[in-house]
């Protein structure tokens, strides 16, 4: 059976600044890695200078959208400042896009703060908003003739959990209460985005698509011990990580559609009504090169649950790291099927964006996991097609998947 898209149908892939750009010395995550003595990731893929050549690659592969962030330490060097500069280079990066026709997506928020909105408490203090809007206001008014679709933030449920809970990430604490003020800082600064963006395109013909990255992934109870109170830790799990935000935002009429990035499924273990990670390794799903387990049925029930929101999705990311190249076809292919069975059932799909379009920094994993549908040799920067990246070209060219 063959499910085909509609000819405006999404079919691309997705970027972030810092993981691919390179050269970015004023983020919080550059210091981070000097004081944990991490992999540092210096040129990552020297993006910031080939963009143009990875959206011609994009093209042949007859992709249609890419989503990429804008990073706003460059921007912003300083609490004052607006820098020009790097202005005039997202907009030739949007301009590049265009020509390679690729619709853009722009991420104003993905993970990496400036070290001097750090200086000032970061996320924690509630007055440092105005310092993002500031800079969101001046991208977008710059921008808005060339960009319609904008997501906030990326994933700030994952950003506070490894930043202020696990501390994995900077600023590395581990705090529930000030997890809680990141969180509920970032929100206001979503809505009033949301808001200060409505308000730039009102005198224009264009009606911009408002949204932040929401990252979704199945928990399912661990089917050993206790498995019934393991099952209701899952249950919690996914009522408050996975949907209690995104029905905040839908009750408050800032979310004009829902991007999902999803990935895989975790196994819970009952410890108090939220429960735990489980620590077992007996799961029978395959386990990617990061340990994560693999589950395309998983894609399809969340896109179900989503349609209940009654809004249009796009899949903001979806993609794995392996160690066996077959293993990514195989990955590709049952999400892809899991997406298609959901549009026949009436999910409201507009797009699909494979994470990532090259392989990247991958934050404290450093340069090992390789998520691209293009090889990035790091020694030389040079660039090659990988083999389930045809497979991908060949479906959003013809448009349809079998399943």
């Amino acid at each position: 059976m063959q499910i085909e898209f509609p000819s405006s149908f999404l079919w691309g892939a997705a970027l972030s600044s810092y993981q691919c750009e390179g050269g970015n010395y004023n983020t919080d995550w550059y210091l981070w890695e000097k004081e944990q003595n991490l992999r540092n990731c210096r040129l990552a893929c020297d993006h910031y200078r080939l963009f143009d050549k990875d959206f011609q690659l994009a093209n042949q592969l007859n992709l249609k959208a890419l989503r990429f962030s804008i990073e706003w330490a460059r921007m912003c060097p300083d609490p004052s400042g607006f820098y020009d500069k790097e202005l005039e280079h997202y907009t030739l990066v949007l301009e590049s896009l265009t020509g390679n026709n690729l619709k853009p997506i722009v991420t104003l928020h993905h993970f990496t703060n400036p070290l001097w909105f750090m200086g000032k408490g970061g996320w924690l203090e509630s007055k440092n908003i105005d310092y993002f809007l500031d800079y969101l206001k001046k991208v977008v008014t710059a921008l808005k003739e060339r960009v319609d679709t904008w997501l906030i933030f990326n994933e700030p449920l994952v950003y506070i959990y490894n930043g202020f809970i696990s501390g994995i990430w900077p600023p590395g604490v581990r705090s529930l209460s000030d997890a809680r003020k990141v969180l509920a800082n970032m929100l206001e600064a979503y809505c009033l985005g949301y808001h200060e963006i409505q308000q730039i395109y009102k005198d224009t013909s264009c009606k911009p698509k408002i949204s932040l990255a929401k990252h979704i992934r199945v928990f399912s109870g661990c089917p050993g011990m206790n498995c019934a109170f393991n099952s209701f830790s899952a249950f919690v799990r996914n009522k408050v990580f996975n949907f209690r935000m995104l029905e905040q935002l839908k009750s408050k009429h800032v979310l004009d559609f829902i991007a999902l990035n999803y990935y895989c499924r975790d196994y819970s273990e009952f410890k108090g009504i939220i429960g735990k990670d489980c620590s077992h390794s007996f799961h029978k799903e395959r386990k990617n090169q990061l340990g994560w387990n693999i589950y395309p049925q998983g894609l399809y029930e969340v896109l179900i649950k989503l349609k209940n929101f009654q809004l249009p999705v796009i899949i903001t990311e979806n993609g794995t790291a392996e160690i066996e190249e077959p293993y990514y076809e195989e990955y590709l292919l049952g999400h892809l099927r899991a997406m298609a069975k959901a549009y026949s059932a009436g999910v409201d799909l507009v797009g699909y964006l494979w994470w990532s379009l090259l392989d990247n920094f991958e934050w404290d994993k450093g340069f090992a996991p390789r998520f691209g549908l293009l090889d990035v040799d790091y020694k030389n920067m040079s660039r090659k097609i990988k083999p389930f990246a045809y497979t991908y070209a060949k479906i959003a060219r013809e448009n349809r998947i079998e399943i």
